[in-house]
């Protein structure tokens, strides 16, 4: 007599990833399998990730103290404005991206670390890009040179720079991880239509100003 089919779900081996798990049970037995396979492997690209990330603190720390030398308002001031900017995260997922793939790491682990490094790096680029942006315009907003009209103006300035390098930041990041930005970048492009003419004298008023204040005719 013949014993019934009880399922025909496979448990997964050890350290292998590339099957669907049925259960956290399985998924944590690859998990452990995979750092028993690969121990040492994962140990050398571990310190060899945390001594990137301490050579990249270094690195900063070194170009921020050059940068500080250079003359006030040159472009190594604004370089260095940026380096200041540089997060920790950014550094960590550039060793961890420089090392994971030492360790012969899963599938879903390295396109996790992937991603995140993608979606890091486009906004540390932003924000790279923001700090120099804003630091060329307040060259030209020393008070002590009769410029205070733009330091006043520097609050808008700032909000604008910051939203218009966030959004591209937002639809490249979006872009990256596969989702179709076609139609979000044409209903970005319709509404800000929609909204420049609907506010059509503010905005007018609003950049005229900006230009008296940057070419200062009079």
């Amino acid at each position: 007599m013949t014993a019934p089919a009880t399922g025909n779900t496979t448990a997964a081996p050890a350290g292998d990833f590339s099957l669907p798990f049925t259960s956290p049970a399985e998924a944590l037995n690859a998990l452990f399998g995979w750092l028993a396979s690969h121990w040492f492997n994962i140990a050398v690209a571990t310190g060899i990730g945390i001594g990137l990330y301490i050579a990249l603190t270094l690195l900063r720390r070194f170009l921020r103290s050059l940068c500080r030398k250079s003359a006030a308002g040159g472009l190594g001031q604004l370089l260095g404005r940026a380096v200041e900017r540089t997060s920790h995260i950014f550094m960590a997922l550039v060793a961890a991206r420089l090392v994971v793939n030492y360790a012969s790491p899963p599938d879903g682990l390295r396109d996790a670390i992937g991603l995140l490094f993608t979606i890091v790096a486009v906004f540390q680029a932003a924000t790279w890009a923001r700090e120099i942006v804003l630091g060329l315009i307040e060259r030209r907003s020393d008070p002590e040179a009769g410029h205070e009209t733009i330091s006043n103006a520097m609050g808008i300035i700032r909000l604008l720079v910051s939203v218009a390098l966030f959004v591209i930041a937002a639809v490249v990041v979006l872009d990256n991880i596969g989702v179709n930005v076609t139609g979000l970048v044409a209903g970005l492009g319709i509404g800000g239509i929609a909204i420049g003419l609907a506010a059509q004298g503010i905005f007018s008023d609003l950049f005229a100003s900006l230009s008296i204040i940057f070419d200062r005719p009079f």
